[in-house]
């Protein structure tokens, strides 16, 4: 018996029904019909190059390539000469509408042909958007969703239609991208973002409708012989149930389990009234200065404002907030991380989160000189830190550098270290579990006060270091809790025996520590 050669698409046994490569191997959905008139009208005007082209034996996929060389040339002048870089790109864009009509022309279609077009044809799209991303245009989680739900989508799009499963419209925002690319590179204006964003959310859907219908055609077109019969013990209600809810479940758990502090800390309520008192407003009322991170000098207050024309200053100012004020000038690209300024002696401490490191600027040099003097640079690396203060661990100067949601850590850091490594967890001696949303800290005695800004409830924490760094996390840990005066406000720090806290209007806030339960005897 002779052997049954397979079926394919349009080999006339069975299989499915014949297509042209260019529709055969695409993503088009009900759209597609655009997508044919567009690809006539270039097969019309490819027509005059044709007899050149095919006199010097070019085949379609060359022109392919000749396509993927231009996007070598995105690459090189992205930034170099935006400009230049959008020309490539157009030839880009050319040689991707020219191959196919080129190919239909010379009568030399093919589905492989077709898979090369479909592949260079991506690959102006993962080039743009990688380059955006490499060059800061917009954040690399944003930028790797946005190629990956876009290449997911494609080759969801693509598998429909080869098995013939049906039709629906694709949305794709390649030639979106580009727009936008090339409004960057002639007007300076950096649209990747809110794009990506906005078609990100689109793709999501697309992703998820895009896995059930594949999902429901190939059961119905493979999967007949082997569906379950109504006397089947597997097709009941009941059994269909079962076998949603267990993903469910272990889904569940391992969420649950993997962030129990965060939810804990979600839902935590006071469990201690504190009386904050009212003092000066340091800043006059002025709400056109955005205050964005509080701290302590020498008796003295300072503080990191915003100016209406986006200056960034940090001010020092006296605690009746009565006297002039001396300041200094920031680098405007410093986007502070957390809401305290620690000072190590005569050094404060600057988190920024736009370069990812932490700046160390001598005051007294500042202050004399009216701008910035950075005496160190070190990097953060991977961590997100959020809050962050100084004090004396084991009888040395230390820091606590406090990681936002993803380790959950707050890491006791000794800087000498850290700067001989290079790196602030190069320097980490000790850490424990913090709750989850560190928005500010500072160390009275052996008692860590953390400010936990979750989304529903913000607390802060009180408890011993000596405790947490043995293993204990903070809300086990905690000896009290209570609300700082206002949710936005920045802080906490220590002077004395004193809290001090900063609205957002300039208010100063204070709390004596010793009116805190367990507190009452302690001294600094």
């Amino acid at each position: 018996m002779a052997a049954q050669s397979p079926q394919f698409p349009g080999d006339g046994t069975g299989g499915f029904k014949s297509k042209s490569p260019k529709v055969f191997l695409n993503y088009f959905g009900k759209d597609r019909w655009i997508h044919a008139r567009l690809a006539e009208k270039r097969t019309r005007l490819v027509s005059v190059v044709v007899p050149p082209l095919n006199k010097l034996g070019l085949v379609p996929d060359t022109i392919s390539y000749v396509g993927i060389a231009f996007l070598i040339g995105v690459v090189l002048y992205f930034v170099r000469s935006p400009v230049i870089a959008v020309l490539f790109l157009a030839g880009h864009v050319i040689c991707d509408g020219v191959d196919g009509a080129y190919a239909r022309h010379t009568g030399k279609p093919s589905q492989s042909g077709a898979f090369t077009d479909l592949v260079c044809d991506q690959l102006g799209m993962v080039v743009v958007a990688m380059m955006a991303i490499l060059h800061h245009m917009v954040s690399p989680l944003l930028g790797a969703v946005y190629v990956a739900l876009y290449l997911i989508v494609v080759v969801f799009g693509v598998i429909i239609n080869v098995l013939g499963i049906g039709t629906r419209i694709t949305i794709t925002s390649k030639y979106f991208l580009y727009l936008v690319f090339a409004i960057w590179a002639f007007w300076g204006t950096n649209l990747f973002p809110p794009l990506m964003y906005f078609f990100s959310a689109i793709m999501a859907v697309e992703v998820v409708i895009g896995y059930l219908r594949l999902k429901r055609g190939i059961r119905r077109k493979f999967d007949t012989e082997v569906r379950f019969t109504e006397g089947d013990p597997y097709s009941g209600r009941l059994n269909y149930a079962l076998n949603t809810a267990v993903p469910i479940t272990v889904l569940a758990i391992i969420f649950i389990g993997a962030n129990v502090i965060p939810l804990r800390a979600l839902f935590d309520k006071p469990d201690f009234v504190a009386k904050w008192d009212k003092g000066p407003n340091i800043l006059g009322n002025n709400a056109d200065i955005k205050p964005l991170c509080f701290g302590i000098h020498k008796g003295a207050f300072l503080v990191l404002v915003r100016l209406p024309d986006d200056t960034l200053e940090l001010r020092r100012i006296a605690p009746d907030g009565t006297s002039p004020h001396e300041s200094f000038v920031v680098p405007s690209y410093v986007c502070p991380a957390f809401s305290t300024l620690p000072v190590d002696g005569n050094v404060v401490l600057i988190a920024d989160s736009s370069t990812r490191l932490i700046l160390g600027i001598d005051l007294d040099a500042s202050f004399a000189r009216n701008y910035a003097v950075t005496v160190m640079n070190l990097p953060v690396r991977y961590l997100s830190v959020t809050a962050g203060t100084v004090t004396t661990w084991n009888g040395k100067r230390v820091w606590l550098a406090a990681n936002y949601l993803y380790t959950r850590k707050t890491y006791v850091v000794d800087p000498e270290q850290a700067l001989r490594q290079g790196y602030i967890l190069g320097g980490k001696v000790a850490s424990y579990t913090n709750g989850a949303f560190p928005s500010g800290m500072t160390v009275y005695g052996d008692t860590v006060f953390e400010f936990n800004k979750s989304p529903l409830e913000a607390l802060i924490y009180q408890a011993s270091l000596k405790n947490l760094v043995k293993g204990k996390n903070l809300l086990d840990a905690g000896e009290a809790s209570f609300r700082p005066p206002d949710r936005d406000a920045l802080g906490p720090v220590s002077e004395g025996d004193e809290l001090f806290m900063l609205s957002r209007a300039g208010q100063v806030h204070t709390l004596p520590i010793r009116s805190l339960p367990g507190m009452e005897a302690s001294s600094k």
